[in-house]
């Protein structure tokens, strides 16, 4: 079967943005479902409550769903699988790891090298496997440190959607031989899985970023009035403004705006790659 390890609800929230997953929990597992998949994990941002909420609907929707959480570490993110209960933020990954492997869960470092720097960089090597391909590392180079990374550190490797939206699912999926929550833990300790990887489209992630600022315009327009000094308040209020126009003529400013933004990640990261050199 076809396994997502890594994907967002609406339960999971952001500083900024409040809204980091734009689906309900049920939303997400009818889509892998739709989509052909065996089983999808649920892992939100400092929660379980998405997972719970889902595993109402697997025998709906004949899956199985994976009960997890991205835990956000004192050194980056970390995804936790198999486990009942929330990990609570802000421990070091050493002390996180050892709360995972409690609940008998897999500990995995998500998006380790990404852009962001929300990953665990060189301390994912303290952890059960890491993701070597991560969908929403759209600048590609990112995956390749990763890669090579477990490689020089004889780590497992996964592959992962991170996906935020139905429209994301599938994208970063492992290939295994079980049929149980069990089972595919299982696998993936034992390295036995074949990765099954493709990007989003630049269109998918645009319409993505455009939704969730749907989803969180008064909470996002009053992070700007409350923290945002004149211009940089003046100017992000308009341009939040903006997608309250989508879809329409906007969409093309936008989609220009994100081949852009591609092109600007790409360069920085690519910067970044040849400095580790």
């Amino acid at each position: 079967m076809l396994v997502e390890l890594h994907s967002h609800t609406h339960h999971s929230h952001q500083k900024k943005v409040f809204y980091d997953g734009t689906c309900t929990p049920e939303d997400m597992v009818r889509a892998a479902s739709q989509l052909g998949l065996g089983a999808i994990a649920i892992t939100d941002h400092d929660s379980v409550q998405g997972a719970k909420e889902a595993r109402k609907f697997q025998k709906k929707y004949n899956i199985v769903v994976i009960p997890g959480e991205e835990v956000t570490t004192a050194d980056g993110h970390c995804i936790a699988l198999g486990i009942e209960e929330t990990i609570k933020a802000g421990m070091t990954i050493e002390e996180t790891i050892d709360r995972i492997h409690q609940q008998s869960g897999v500990a995995i470092s998500s998006h380790p090298f990404d852009v962001k720097k929300d990953g665990l960089r060189e301390k994912a090597k303290v952890c059960d496997a890491l993701e070597i391909f991560n969908a929403l590392n759209i600048d590609r180079l990112t995956n390749i440190r990763a890669r090579n990374f477990a490689f020089k550190n004889k780590m497992i490797g996964v592959a992962a959607s991170d996906a935020h939206h139905t429209s994301m699912i599938g994208h970063g999926t492992l290939e295994v031989d079980a049929g149980s929550i069990d089972g595919i833990l299982r696998c993936i300790k034992k390295n036995r899985f074949q990765r099954v990887t493709k990007y989003p489209s630049v269109k998918t992630v645009m319409n993505y970023a455009i939704l969730r600022l749907k989803l969180s315009y008064d909470y996002t327009s009053d992070y700007i009035e409350k923290n945002y000094s004149f211009p940089k308040r003046h100017i992000a209020r308009n341009l939040l403004g903006m997608v309250n126009r989508s879809p329409g003529k906007i969409d093309y400013m936008f989609r220009g705006m994100a081949y852009v933004s591609f092109a600007g990640v790409l360069a920085y990261s690519a910067a970044r790659h040849a400095l580790k050199r």
